[in-house]
């Protein structure tokens, strides 16, 4: 919609033939990564395969179109010569108008008759092509004249050429060569919108360095996929500021995508294309965010709305009544910023002149009390409080505020006080909420009716749940509206009962944040789960099932977690209450270690349409823990940094030191010892209190790091210790987390205490601790090796190469050598995974070599001869010598060959010397 092709601006009257083609600077880039590399693929293929006339790429203005046939054109070798021509408005209208260069090579004599016009263009491209096989590349195909499009299918019809056309849809594309495409002749390529993961594909090749999944994503919504758009926007956001390039990394700043400069242009130029009435239904309803079906039919033609229906500019809701809105949002902010003062206020008079209840098209649309405003008009108190509820209900606090704004002095003070409060916490600040709430009077708040004083009540206890102050007390404000509902016990009036429900809502809510799980199981007790059909039954049911996943439920939890995301599908929620239990559910993925649930989750999550404010901020790391775990440590890197930068920017300090802690163990992980060490250290800087199961995964983070950094009897004690903490807290799940971490680090000893722990918790990782914990206890390196296997299958490669290590550890005190090279080939896999050279060597340096041993281990391995080692290390060659027996004997191995399988690690990587 409104989007253009690049390369061609609209409106041109520009036509070309190359011989050969002009590649428009794309060659410099030939070997660098892009998205879509298969449907380049498919196209060369195509065209070098001589079946067929050829290839059809069909797509929207900005899909890529010219950009894939550029990228495939240039990998045809020197026997192809290349043949462009393009389509345009203006050449359209005239006899051959897109062939016009190439005929100007012809006697006028050839112009006469088709038939002539044919026989010169084939001896004018036999001539050119010296031999070679012709590619005639047909741009803007939708825009040729009926006599080129005759010309060109019989050319590629009678095998002079291989056709390669761009086009925006087949029915424009002239009789001929839809002909071919029907006689199955010509193959037909349909390319859509990128979907998220090309968008974000796209901006790491293009720009470098990692995007956060926020960013990528925010640039996505407003690009709509549309591949021209997309590059205009990253290019407009970066220059702007709006997106940030750190360490690496870009992430979003402070302020949402700026739509100016190119994006704007292109779009105002598709504006300017539209007739006068469909301009008028466009602008108008770019500026009111949606319209009544009836009502807009009173003023615009069918007609006009039928046009810009059948383009997908427009579209009509199934709500009650029927809305119809501009289709992207974001091309009807664009829209609605360009319309000048005065037409915006004439649009304005005409929409209302027809409306029955001038307030009917404010009401429930921010965007219209915002054009009300902008034309100078005043709105109602109830007007403005009603739009600062929708717009923060929809994460805009600016706008919200602005309501507010326009309300202020009148009655209820509270009431607005309540939305500019809300505004400000959404926004992370939490100062500006509080020199709110301290304006209001005290004793006059006291009278408020219940609905208002619990509002204000619960705001007090969220500002005081979110400060480090000692006399912030959230359970006394809780406790002061408990003691009120108390007083009214006899009452039953709706007002009453939303009061209550909000108040246990809120103490399970704080309980959760505080680690109380008892408590929250308690004050959810009873709830009828098969029965959430509003906001505070689905989040105290998704707080009911963090209680059970925490103590232990996994299972049932999970299945409760999954009810409560199938039934925000059909329940209005606001953006803050989304995020919530979407960001729950993943922790308790990510707690839990389903880690191919989470991969689904995430995919899914950010492939949604959904806007990128109702996703929690725990989904900016999540795919950075998801590759931690893997072992895809490079990406986990780049991703965590992306996230934590993104995190930072947006004030949520709390996830961003999750991020920093997971960052530290896959730097640790990947040997980046110095990276690892200094983001452990930015952890000891104040924050923002966590969420107590953020601050244990963080914490689980933070240990297994430094047990990594070589910390590692230290951090064995410490990971036992957090678990003893959480069990004797009954969070179970939390608690095997860390001892299944000590475990696997430390010795039989705590394998047996996770085998007893291991039995309180339900689901995949306690049965695979189980597994573990069996293996230490009996020293059987093939339950060991099994437990790693299943770990590996479930996305845990961590888990997966610590128990091989117990597995090799186990099977050579054994003396079982079969066993030993068994575990150790496996061991040897999954350490090549993290490709740490420190991790090639770690059973060999910990359990079973000293380290000059293995020093010696290595070399040798490598096939470096024993008077070369001895000259590398400066010692003799008997000492070299002495040190190879005794690695013979301990490895259970006979020869350098042997000893080859067992240690895999090139030298010059082993960090030796």
């Amino acid at each position: 919609m409104f989007q253009q092709e690049a390369g061609l601006p609209a409106g041109s009257g520009q036509t070309e033939a190359t011989f050969p083609l002009q590649r428009n600077g794309y060659s410099r880039n030939k070997d660098r990564a892009f998205t879509r590399q298969q449907v380049v693929a498919e196209v060369v293929d195509t065209l070098t395969s001589g079946s067929g006339c050829g290839i059809v790429l069909v797509g929207d203005h900005g899909a890529g179109k010219s950009f894939i046939a550029q990228r495939a054109i240039e990998q045809l070798g020197d026997e192809y010569l290349v043949v462009q021509v393009r389509g345009s408005s203006i050449s359209s209208k005239l006899p051959y108008g897109a062939l016009s260069v190439l005929l100007n090579d012809l006697d006028a004599s050839h112009l006469e008759h088709p038939l002539m016009v044919l026989r010169g263009l084939i001896q004018l491209l036999h001539s050119k092509s010296e031999g070679r096989r012709i590619v005639l590349f047909v741009d803007n195909a939708h825009d040729l004249d009926e006599l080129s499009s005759m010309m060109v299918a019989q050319l590629s019809a009678g095998a002079h050429v291989t056709l390669l056309a761009a086009c925006v849809d087949m029915p424009h594309v002239g009789g001929d060569i839809m002909g071919l495409w029907k006689d199955d002749l010509l193959r037909r390529v349909d390319l859509g919108p990128f979907d998220f993961a090309e968008t974000a594909a796209t901006l790491n090749h293009e720009y470098g360095g990692r995007f956060s999944l926020g960013a990528a994503r925010a640039l996505w919504s407003a690009s709509g996929g549309n591949a021209l758009f997309l590059h205009s926007l990253a290019r407009e956001q970066i220059k702007l500021g709006t997106v940030v390039r750190q360490d690496g990394v870009w992430f979003l700043g402070n302020g949402p995508i700026a739509l100016t400069g190119e994006i704007r242009d292109v779009v105002k130029a598709r504006l300017n294309r539209l007739g006068t009435g469909q301009r008028d239904v466009f602008e108008l309803l770019a500026l009111a965010g949606a319209v009544p079906l009836q009502t807009l039919m009173l003023i615009a033609n069918p007609q006009d709305m039928d046009a810009l229906q059948e383009r997908s500019l427009i579209r009509v809701t199934h709500d009650h009544p029927p809305m119809v809105r501009v289709a992207n949002p974001v091309t009807a902010g664009i829209v609605a910023s360009v319309v000048p003062p005065g037409r915006s206020a004439e649009l304005r008079r005409r929409l209302t002149a027809v409306l029955q209840d001038a307030e009917a098209l404010q009401a429930g649309e921010a965007t219209g009390v915002s054009w009300a405003l902008d034309c100078g008009e005043q709105v109602s108190p109830d007007v403005a409080l009603a739009a600062a509820r929708t717009a923060n209900s929809s994460s805009d606090p600016a706008a919200a505020l602005r309501f507010v704004q326009e309300a202020e002095g009148s009655d209820p003070a509270a009431l607005m006080a309540i939305e500019s409060v809300k505004a400000h916490i959404s926004v992370n600040n939490e100062e500006s909420a509080r020199r709110v709430l301290d304006t209001l009077d005290e004793a006059a708040c006291r009278e408020l009716p219940l609905a208002e004083w619990t509002a204000l009540q619960l705001l007090r206890a969220e500002l005081d749940k979110r400060s480090s102050a000692p006399a912030g007390d959230p359970r006394t404000r809780l406790q002061e509206l408990a003691d009120r509902l108390l007083a009214a016990s006899a009452e039953h009036s709706p007002a009453v009962e939303a009061a209550r429900e909000q108040l246990r809502l809120a103490e399970a809510g704080l309980a959760a944040f505080q680690g109380r799980y008892a408590d929250v199981l308690a004050a959810t007790d009873g709830m009828d789960t098969a029965n959430l059909v509003s906001e505070p039954r689905l989040v105290t049911a998704s707080l009911r099932c963090e209680a059970m996943a925490v103590t232990g439920n996994v299972v049932p939890a999970l299945a409760l977690g999954k009810q409560v995301l199938a039934a925000i599908a059909s329940v209005p929620l606001p953006d803050r209450a989304a995020r919530e239990i979407r960001g729950r559910f993943l922790l308790l993925l990510l707690l839990s270690a389903q880690f191919k649930e989470a991969s689904a989750y995430v995919a899914e999550a950010y492939a949604s349409a959904e806007p990128q404010t109702r996703l929690g901020g725990v989904f900016e790391i999540a795919q950075g823990v998801l590759d931690l775990h893997a072992g895809r440590l490079e990406a986990a890197l780049s991703q965590l940094q992306a996230g934590r930068c993104q995190l930072r920017a947006q004030g949520l300090d709390a996830l961003a030191a999750l991020a920093t802690a997971a960052c530290a163990y896959a730097a640790a992980l990947q040997g980046e010892e110095e990276t690892a060490g200094l983001l452990l250290g930015d952890l000891a800087q104040p924050r923002t209190p966590a969420a107590w199961l953020v601050a244990r995964l963080t914490r689980y983070f933070e240990l297994s790091a430094q047990a990594e950094l070589g910390q590692r009897a230290i951090s064995v004690r410490a990971l036992t210790v957090e678990s003893d903490g959480d069990t004797e807290a009954a969070a179970y799940a939390p608690a095997l987390l860390f001892l299944s971490a000590a475990a696997r680090l430390g010795d039989r000893q705590v394998g047996q205490k996770l085998g007893s722990l291991s039995g309180r918790v339900t689901g995949p990782l306690a049965a695979l601790c189980m597994r573990l914990a069996e293996g230490m206890r009996e020293a059987d390196s093939e339950r060991l090796l099994a437990a790693s296997k299943e770990a590996e299958a479930s996305g845990n490669a961590v888990f997966a190469r610590d128990a091989a290590r117990k597995a090799v550890s186990c099977a050579h005190d054994a003396g079982n050598r079969i066993a030993l090279r068994i575990a150790q080939r496996a061991q040897q896999s999954l350490d090549d995974k993290f490709g740490s050279p420190k991790n090639g060597m770690h059973s060999l340096t910990t359990s079973t070599l000293t380290a000059r041993e293995c020093e010696v281990a290595v070399r040798a391995a490598a096939g470096t001869s024993n008077r070369k080692i001895a000259e590398q290390m400066h010692v003799s060659v008997r000492t070299v010598e002495g040190h190879l027996y005794q690695v013979y004997s301990k490895l259970h191995v006979a020869s350098r060959s042997e000893l080859k399988d067992v240690i895999a690690t090139p030298a010059d990587s082993a960090r030796l010397g």
